[in-house]
Parts: C-alpha cells; structure tokens; sequence
C-alpha cells in the first residue's frame, strides 16, 4: 500500500469511528423532536425542533418548576411523547381557573408583553425562572378548572399556550417514571 492510501485509509476509519460515536450519543444522552402543535406557544411555536437530555434526572428532586420535560403516555393503546413545561411540584397546591394560576395558595405573577397572532403574550415568574405564556383573545375551548395538591413523585405540567394545550388540567400530574427527558 502506498503511503497515500494508508493515509487516506485511515481518515476513512476515523471518519467512521467519529460517526458511530456521534450515533451513539444520540441514541444513549440525546433526544430530538419536532413540535407538532402550538401548545408550547410563544416559546415553542408548531414546527420547532428541539433537542433534549435524555436521562436528565437521577431521581424526582432534581425535576424543577420551569423545566420543559418530554414524557410518554399511553392513550387508547398509543404512546404519545409531550413536551410541557414544569409548573407544580410533589406537595404543591395547584389551582387554575381561566387565566389564574395560584401555587399554595401564591398568584403566579405575570406581566404584559405584547400582542401576537390573535394573542396576548405575558412574562410568567415562576420563582427565580420566567418565560412567555399566551392567551388567546377567542379560543375554541377553556381548559377545565384544575385543583389539587400534586403527590409524591409526580408533576403538574402546562403548556405555554394555556388555551391550546392538553395538558395536567386535563390528564392529572406526571409520574416521575414517564419523564425521558428535559431541554436544554
């Protein structure tokens, strides 16, 4: 073999050892989606791409309020994956009703952006964590009244486009186990 060829020989291998090592970090520590819908509105609009940590959490203490989670659900014998963002932790009293929020028994503080896309756009304060929440001015259905306190274990999770979202109001809270993985 030629000093050209073994050279070449051996940026082939390399290439090949750099590529399944990529693969397998993929496949092991990182998770890629595409958002389908818009109930992660203004933060996450429908065709957003997103990657993730897999595996983020060693167990529920490390899970905080204001974290975008992916997790699985089983729905008529299909497995969905949703991304929502963290708003209630094991202990918590949830209340929502409209556009309210209260967290033990504390309004969640919210200020005014703007208007978008027949919306109104607010910052949210989630404690030392704040993102964009939407409201649509006429949505097509409310989401039901939620209140409870969110066991042990489990998570109280929302949408940032509170009326288009089908989310904790909806189902209850999130186990811990079903959680596979957190944006970063």
């Amino acid at each position: 073999m030629t000093t050209t060829l073994r050279k070449l020989n051996k940026v082939m291998w390399s290439l090949v050892a750099a590529g399944l090592v990529i693969l397998v970090i993929k496949l092991a520590f990182i998770g890629y989606y595409r958002i389908p819908q818009n109930g992660m509105y203004p933060v996450l609009p429908a065709g957003s791409r997103l990657f993730t940590l897999r595996r983020a959490y060693s167990d529920a203490s490390q899970v905080k309020r204001g974290d975008i989670i992916v997790f699985v659900r089983d729905q008529g014998g299909q497995r969905y994956f949703y991304i929502w963002r963290v708003i209630g932790l094991p202990g918590d009293v949830i209340a929502t009703a409209g556009e309210t929020l209260t967290i033990n028994s504390q309004p969640v503080a919210r200020e005014f952006v703007r208007e978008e896309q027949g919306s109104e756009i607010f910052r949210e304060h989630l404690g030392d964590v704040s993102f964009e929440v939407a409201f649509a001015h006429s949505p097509k259905t409310q989401p039901p009244d939620a209140f409870l306190t969110v066991p042990s274990g489990h998570f109280f999770v929302m949408g940032d486009n509170r009326f288009n979202a089908l989310d904790s109001r909806y189902f209850g809270p999130v186990a811990f186990s079903t959680i596979i993985g957190r944006k970063f």
